[in-house]
């Protein structure tokens, strides 16, 4: 096998879909409120219309509108109040020409009336007489049946993520209980004999892990289940036998670092060595992030991948979201949907990677005002994070990240980029 053959991300999204496009996607019910940030596995109907009756959006008195036509503070119009309206029960008044009752909020307009004033702009003359001196529209104050939505309007499809918005929607389509697809389940294995647990002060050339734990908590915001973060030896045969207990209880297993040529990372030979087809690619057309080896076995009863991800914490991140970020939502979750961009204006020129797909980290600043600088018009700007290989603290104000076509000379200060968000 030649190492560093590079693929492009659409060759490795080919290879994908040739072992993952029939996977049998699985599903499960959850509570309504316990469906958050999961993924629907059913197409979402109204199963009625809403309102299903004539009600009241503000507290007041429910009229004929023909009867405030005209009025006035010097010509007012007085009405007989015949009764009221209980919150939860239907009405069987009938408002005549002349009559008037009493409806709460949310409560049910009696037949015969086709308007509603607020209790501010009646005066009471006693329990049975109103005085109505400005005049109110049809439909004034009131939503109708199925205002709101229609009986089987569509609202959501398969694979749409639940955000906090959508819970009272769901509620009001009768949804208890939501057919959501499962999570699937990620160990996350880092190699090196230089590692320690981040709760472990680092001895003379250790360093704690740090991938790991960053890269559980971005598949984690993804949707998935991370069921293992552990810490392998650079010892050949234990990180197999670590990678192969993960196989059979997970549906991803992560790899960071031992992905380069390296006469010690072993990584690729461990990969290819679990099953077949083994390793389908080892190199990405991307910077960073070439050093990327993609495994897929399909000897586990089931189609399984390992991920194994460049050992510097920045490229990690960038491979996992545009990868395994991917590949997780659509055939897991039958997501297809594009990662959310704001246009912003950059601050300093970027490089492009020769003949490479460049991402390139940025922060993300809102400018107003005076502040603003010729080119934001979107009123945002994107600071390009510099930073080592290595590096981490600067991690903690990426934003998001513009992607550089391969053969472009890059972009240069000033001009309006798209940026990519991430967690």
């Amino acid at each position: 096998m030649k190492l560093l053959k590079v693929d492009s991300i659409e060759e490795v999204e080919q290879k994908f879909e040739t072992y993952f496009g029939a996977l049998e996607k699985k599903t499960e019910e959850v509570e309504l409120r316990k469906s958050y940030g999961r993924y629907l596995a059913e197409d979402v109907f109204a199963d009625l219309d809403s309102p299903s009756f004539r009600r009241s959006v503000v507290d007041g008195y429910a009229v004929r509108a023909a009867d405030t036509f005209g009025v006035s503070n010097s010509v007012p119009v007085f009405l007989e109040c015949i009764g009221s309206v209980r919150m939860g029960e239907a009405s069987t008044l009938n408002i005549g020409s002349g009559q008037t009752a009493y409806v709460p909020t949310g409560g049910m307009v009696p037949e015969g009336a086709d308007a509603m004033v607020m209790v501010e702009h009646i005066d009471k003359l006693g329990e049975e007489m109103i005085v109505i001196n400005r005049p109110v529209a049809p439909n004034a104050h009131i939503m109708n049946v199925g205002d709101d939505f229609k009986e089987g309007e569509k609202f959501f499809s398969k694979g749409h993520r639940i955000s906090t918005k959508d819970i009272g929607l769901l509620a009001a389509c009768g949804k208890g209980q939501v057919s959501v697809y499962r999570k699937p389940k990620l160990s996350i294995l880092s190699t090196g004999d230089e590692l320690v647990e981040p709760s472990e002060k680092p001895g003379p050339c250790q360093v704690r892990d740090i991938n790991a734990h960053a890269l559980s908590a971005y598949a984690e915001a993804l949707g998935a289940e991370v069921i293992d973060l552990a810490i392998i030896p650079d010892d050949k045969e234990a990180y197999r036998n670590a990678v192969l207990e993960r196989m059979d209880k997970c549906d991803m297993v992560v790899l960071s670092g031992g992905s380069s040529a390296g006469n010690k990372d072993f990584t690729v030979q461990v990969v290819d060595s679990l099953g077949k087809p083994g390793v389908v690619t080892h190199g990405l057309n991307i910077k960073p992030g070439k050093p990327t080896i993609v495994g897929i076995f399909t000897d586990f009863g089931e189609p399984k991948t390992v991920i194994g991800l460049p050992g510097h914490p920045l490229s990690s991140i960038i491979v996992f979201h545009v990868i395994a970020g991917r590949f997780l939502r659509k055939y897991y979750f039958a997501n297809e949907g594009t990662s959310m961009t704001i246009p912003a204006m950059i601050t300093e020129n970027v490089h492009a990677g020769e003949g490479r797909i460049t991402y390139q980290l940025v922060n993300l600043k809102r400018v107003q005002g005076q502040e603003k600088p010729t080119g934001a018009e979107s009123g945002w700007i994107a600071e390009p994070i510099r930073a080592k290989s290595g590096a981490i603290a600067q991690l903690s104000k990426a934003d998001g990240y513009v992607v550089i076509p391969a053969g472009s000379e890059g972009v240069r200060a000033g001009e309006t980029v798209e940026v990519v968000l991430i967690d």
